[in-house]
């Protein structure tokens, strides 16, 4: 059978002695995996609940497959409630009543002993390591999404796709854990003074009365985070250490850091911050960073061809509203000599006309 852009089906099957890539699991069927899970493990689920979940694992092959990588990951339901306090279980599963409820019984399952196997996920398989982090996070956006508050300090958050944060207000320090992707920070003076402190993987941030942006990727904890500063200043504690390696970066420059070193600061990327109104934006990018940078907005694989890799454009699209990546990837095919393959919605390819 032939497939859109002249490429056969047998083209598209792994080589020999190589996995074919497990294809995304749709958010909204992870929080369903999410709901089960803990039901199931608190030992209170009724026959009724067990045939219920039946149905819905069979309804779909998306179903399936997301309960067999729970499995798989190590998430051994048998018996498990038995190690979990009766008093935890309710208390948890009465929260259970949202998708921030499920998100918080899961976390209180795991901290209970059972869902330690949801910990192990995270480390056993990258690919749901982000899934999870926003699965178990107190805020999060999916793929392609993007959302503004106001924390209870007045203080500004923005979080950019796939982003997964946790936020720890107590009564000596704000904090901000930055799980996984990419938030803007706009701070605002305390009423307590209680210190402002953002945290990722890789180290601590504290801001100087200013606004700023920080990105980390999911796949790895001690791959670099960015800070990006557009006002004011922030210091870097690599590994969250104040004896450690540290340095200030001001306004207009920008960082990336491990927790082991703290680069040469360099001057702000300014068209990286245009997430921040709606824009995807580039300036002599290159193809292949264009691309890989657009990926993290639409779920699946987005794919440079290397014929192509090094083409550059400059341009500014809109991010929101329905199928923003497929007009954006209309409009490469328009302005370079590039043709867009989709071989299916999760696998897209850009390669010469």
């Amino acid at each position: 059978m032939r497939m859109r852009g002249g490429v056969s089906a047998a083209s598209l099957r792994p080589q020999d002695g190589l996995p074919a890539a497990a294809p995304p699991i749709p958010e909204d069927v992870v929080d369903a995996a999410i709901h089960w899970y803990v039901l199931l493990a608190s030992g209170t689920a009724s026959a009724q609940d067990r045939a219920a979940f039946a149905r819905w694992r069979a309804e779909s092959a998306a179903h399936a497959a997301a309960w067999s990588r729970f499995e798989a990951m190590g998430g051994r339901l048998q018996g498990g409630a038995a190690r979990l306090a009766p008093a935890a279980t309710h208390a948890a599963l009465s929260k259970a009543v949202s998708a921030s409820g499920r998100r918080r019984a899961l976390k209180t399952l795991a901290w209970a002993g059972l869902g330690g196997t949801a910990f192990y996920f995270a480390q056993a398989q990258v690919s749901w390591r982000g899934q999870l982090a926003g699965a178990l996070a107190d805020l999060r956006t999916g793929t392609g999404e993007r959302r503004r508050l106001v924390l209870e300090d007045g203080t500004l958050l923005q979080l950019n796709t796939a982003t997964a944060v946790d936020v720890r207000f107590s009564g000596a320090e704000r904090r901000i854990v930055l799980r996984a992707g990419e938030i803007l920070v706009a701070t605002a003076a305390d009423a307590q003074g209680r210190p402002l402190v953002v945290e990722s993987p890789a180290g601590t941030l504290v801001p100087l009365g200013t606004r700023f942006t920080v990105r980390h990727a999911a796949d790895e904890d001690c791959s670099p985070t960015r800070l990006a500063v557009i006002e004011g200043a922030v210091r870097i504690y690599a590994d969250g250490r104040t004896d450690g390696e540290t340095a200030l970066v001001t306004a207009g420059r920008q960082a990336r850091f491990t927790r082991k070193r703290i680069d040469a600061s360099a001057p702000l990327d300014e068209a990286g911050q245009s997430w921040i109104d709606g824009t995807f934006s580039a300036e002599g990018m290159r193809l292949a960073d264009l691309l890989a940078e657009l990926g993290r907005y639409r779920p699946g694989r987005l794919r440079c061809a290397p014929e192509v890799a090094d083409l550059r454009i400059t341009g500014a699209w809109p991010l929101d509203g329905p199928q923003a990546t497929d007009r954006i990837l209309d409009a490469l095919e328009r302005r370079l000599p590039v043709r867009v393959s989709r071989y299916t919605r999760y696998w897209v390819t850009v390669g010469p006309r």
